[in-house]
């Protein structure tokens, strides 16, 4: 009788020790627009406590980016927290509010952060194309990969690139470099084989944010070059 208490035990600890813990992917996961077409988190509002690992920190330390695991549409989100020890790769967890911020969803006010494991291996970022980054809820605060892009352009906006691999232009940002890149490294027409970064909702538009300047991965010289966009 003794044993089958301890297996009983142990089965339903997980469930006990995680009963309230809100996923990251219920969180963000909506199919509802809302009045401004920004589909708000059905937890807008509400106090949380989320697991995760940590996939970006801001180089201003406000704050990080954090995904389950297994990463994959809906399972990132922005953490607003001046949180300094944290760094890529660290199990976390935190209890905050979940918060839409001009539409992008986000957890501040955070109470208290536990860290329990460090340096463990990232999701696999999820392949998407530069059309659909542009236009996809699913993708904000998600770990990303865009292959073989090419920089059509500048923005009127400081640091603000465009990118496109032939199915629409997207935007790229470098809020998150520890070192700013400098305008001159991004030239019109270049080709990039791999670009990895999260996707922030800056300014009513989805927008890649690279984390280092390992994410930018740019192809050989004398790479082909596409004849769209010209």
């Amino acid at each position: 009788m003794k044993s089958l208490c301890l297996v009983t035990l142990l089965l339903i600890l997980p469930l006990i020790l995680y009963s309230g813990h809100t996923t990251i992917y219920d969180i963000q996961y909506t199919n509802i627009a809302g009045f401004d077409g920004t589909y708000p988190s059905p937890y807008r509002g509400q106090i949380v406590t989320i697991s995760g690992i940590v996939t970006a920190v801001d180089h201003a330390k406000d704050g990080f980016y954090l995904s389950e695991p297994e990463g994959g549409p809906w399972r990132g989100i922005y953490v607003s927290s001046a949180r300094k020890s944290l760094s890529i790769g660290d199990s976390v967890t935190l209890t905050g509010e979940v918060h839409e911020s001009f539409g992008f969803t986000t957890i501040r006010n955070v109470r208290q952060i536990q860290v329990s494991a460090r340096d463990l291996p990232l999701p696999e970022p999820v392949l998407v194309t530069t059309g659909e980054l542009a236009i996809s809820e699913a993708y904000e605060g998600v770990l990303v990969q865009l292959s073989n892009v090419t920089v059509t352009g500048p923005t009127s906006q400081r640091n603000v690139w465009l990118l496109n691999d032939g199915t629409g232009n997207c935007r790229i940002v470098n809020g998150f470099l520890s070192e700013r890149v400098d305008s001159s490294s991004l030239v019109k027409e270049d080709v990039y084989i791999k670009i990895v970064g999260v996707v922030e909702y800056r300014f009513g538009e989805y927008r890649l944010n690279v984390r280092n300047f390992s994410d930018l991965s740019k192809a050989p010289l004398g790479l082909s070059k596409p004849s769209w966009g010209r």
